[in-house]
């Protein structure tokens, strides 16, 4: 096989800069991946994670944890400052035995895993209303209490429809994303020089912050978002979104932008 055929085969993204937004802790499974298909990664982070404003909120809910039938965890970033809490609490974390556990998706069923906890419950469908629905179908949510751990500005709706269905619900803060400035400016500047084929958003603050400090223009880049969500929050503040992973994952990004490039190789 010639070589320029064997990488478009084996190296699909030869020649390609992509930019991704997610904070460094995030990042570099991303990372990896691209620069397995041959893309120039290039790394400007436009948020940062960080202790929520009221950090006492989360500490009171770990602290009466027995009180909770469900955990319900909507991103790794909740496990893992939840889990942060939990080992100031006691020596060795560790889970009410009673506590049932919910994960979002598979990333956060992960990260759950790797701390010894297996969710009972993951939707095939990663985003807050699968999750809802799930637990709904069980026939049990209500009248439960229900601990709700995530991100400052989360959408309403898991908790409402939990709600709706007669549980007791919790929602605490355990962690806020804030601006990185500097990736921000690193992103714009690349942007504006034309040094971007192609720029990913995996998370609905990774592409409102973006617009909010740095504008809504991105030249000739392309735009890639890892779910439905993202994609609804980078159109509502003025972005075009060129490729939207039908799998909400990084792998299942990571295949849509292979297929985009590819599709508009074979077009010639």
């Amino acid at each position: 096989m010639p070589g320029a055929e064997k990488d478009i085969i084996d190296r699909p993204l030869q020649g390609k800069r992509v930019a991704v937004t997610r904070p460094p802790e995030q990042a570099e499974r991303l990372i990896e991946g691209l620069g397995r298909l041959g893309a120039d990664a290039l790394a400007c982070a436009t948020i940062r994670i960080g202790d929520p404003s009221d950090p006492d909120q989360l500490a009171r809910a770990v602290a009466n944890l027995d009180r909770y039938d469900w955990i319900v965890f909507t991103s790794a970033n909740g496990v893992r400052r939840f889990w942060s809490v939990l080992g100031q609490v006691m020596d060795e974390p560790r889970l009410p035995v009673h506590a049932r556990v919910a994960a979002i998706g598979p990333a956060t069923a992960d990260e759950l895993v790797s701390l010894g906890v297996r969710p009972e419950v993951v939707p095939e469908e990663y985003v807050a209303e699968a999750v809802a629905d799930a637990l709904i179908a069980l026939d049990e949510i209500g009248g439960c209490s229900v601990l709700l751990p995530r991100a400052a500005g989360a959408r309403k709706v898991l908790p409402e429809r939990l709600a709706a269905a007669g549980a007791v619900v919790d929602e605490v803060v355990a962690y806020e994303a804030t601006p990185d400035l500097e990736g921000i400016a690193v992103l714009r500047g690349a942007i504006d020089q034309g040094d971007v084929d192609m720029v990913t958003f995996t998370a609905a603050s990774t592409v409102r912050h973006f617009v909010e400090h740095a504008g809504s223009d991105l030249g000739k880049a392309r735009v890639a978002v890892i779910g439905p969500i993202t994609a609804a929050a980078a159109r509502s503040v003025g972005v075009r979104v060129d490729v939207e992973a039908e799998e909400y994952t990084v792998d299942g990004l990571l295949r849509a932008i292979c297929d985009y490039y590819t599709m508009w190789e074979e077009r010639g």
